[in-house]
């Protein structure tokens, strides 16, 4: 069986995940609701532009880490914003664990890159 097919059989079968399904649901509502849409819109944009600054190793003063907080708190208040991030996490949660268990099946090839040049042996 060709690799290919089986990343297009995979591909379909997440299609079809309820999840996926559920998301694309979720998606078709908020998308229906202008005002929802550019909150979760707006709040993605901050959510990102924070978390980036947190992986960088930047300082988030407290003010900004609490305006983040009540940010989230007034999004989740809004039930097409809080419907989509729930089945966003959901349907994330099935794709992370795709995207692992494809990385552990050929995690050999990575091993280049985590060589010990001292010893010459891969770790």
């Amino acid at each position: 069986m060709l690799v290919h097919d089986k990343a297009h059989e995979l591909a379909r079968a997440l299609r079809n995940s309820p999840e996926y399904q559920a998301m694309l649901a979720a998606q078709g509502k908020l998308c229906g609701d202008t005002q929802a849409l550019e909150m979760f819109k707006d709040y993605r944009k901050k959510e990102i532009a924070y978390q980036t600054a947190l992986m960088s190793g930047q300082q988030v003063d407290e003010a900004e880490m609490k305006s983040m907080q009540k940010l989230a708190e007034i999004v989740n208040l809004n039930s097409l914003v809080r419907g989509y991030i729930q089945e966003e996490a959901r349907f994330g949660v099935i794709f992370a664990d795709v995207q692992r268990i494809v990385g552990d099946a050929v995690k050999e090839i990575g091993a280049l890159y985590t060589q010990d040049e001292t010893k010459g042996d891969v770790n």
